[in-house]
């Protein structure tokens, strides 16, 4: 999928772990390049000039602050986390919340479940109604307004567009986003992605991130799809990942 990957130099052993899940997110005609920069303009303007499609960064302290803010899919390799048999992705998740973002994050996983062979686990979590246990029952015409508007209708929707090729699975979860996405990751996930608003060190403090949070919690490598940029009449233009042909 990746023409080429650029990997963070973290020295060893983490180096040695960004290298690994590089190799295991490439295809056979993926390239790699080796870098050292100290802030996502310095890795985005490395990404530029390599024109690569995936920057691979070792999990430490600095993860949070070099993931935000780049242009291009990022991959953030925990320690060892890398376990799937023969070095193939077989399941992996999606957190959607019908953003552009998420949309984003779930074409890039199409794509990499069908050059995988993988099949994909799309997630939504929305937080309990105050009002769930209501004896207020809805109309049948209230409810069925009620599914057409729910994240879980537009969840499956999307999923209805995937390639017929990947065999995906939908789920709707009530609790905290961070929560039910870490623990998908321990269900068997040898890959979550996510995707990202690009909000910035500023915007993080302000608003919180659920794919900075992610980076400590998840029990699986995270790959985080940033927010497309929008084209002239206002509508999302998801740039094309540099992929192999």
């Amino acid at each position: 999928m990746f023409e080429t990957i650029l990997i963070l130099d973290g020295g060893e052993p983490a180096g040695i772990d960004a290298l690994r899940l590089a190799r295991y997110l490439a295809s056979k005609q993926t390239s790699f390049v080796l870098a050292s920069a100290g802030s996502p303009e310095a890795l985005n303007d490395a990404a530029r000039q390599e024109q690569a499609g995936l920057v691979v960064i070792p999990w430490g302290k600095e993860s949070r602050r070099l993931l935000h803010g780049l242009e291009v899919p990022v991959a953030i390799a925990q320690a060892e986390a890398v376990r799937a048999p023969e070095d193939r992705l077989r399941v992996i998740g999606v957190g959607f919340d019908a953003g552009d973002e998420s949309r984003a994050a779930l074409r890039v996983a199409e794509r990499l479940a069908l050059e995988h062979g993988a099949t994909l686990r799309v997630y939504s979590v929305v937080a309990p109604h105050a009002n769930a246990t209501s004896r207020v029952e809805p109309t049948r015409e209230e409810y069925r307004a009620l599914l057409n508007e729910s994240l879980g209708a537009q969840l499956h929707e999307e999923v209805q567009t995937l390639d017929s090729g990947v065999r995906a699975a939908a789920s709707v979860v009530r609790g905290d986003p961070v929560e039910a996405l870490a623990g998908a990751s321990q269900q068997g996930l040898d890959l979550l992605v996510v995707g990202s608003r690009r909000q910035g060190a500023l915007g993080r403090l302000i608003l919180g991130s659920v794919s900075s949070d992610l980076v400590d919690r998840a029990d699986c490598p995270l790959l985080v799809v940033p927010r497309p940029e929008m084209a002239a009449d206002g509508t999302p233009a998801l740039a094309e990942v540099r992929a192999s042909p």
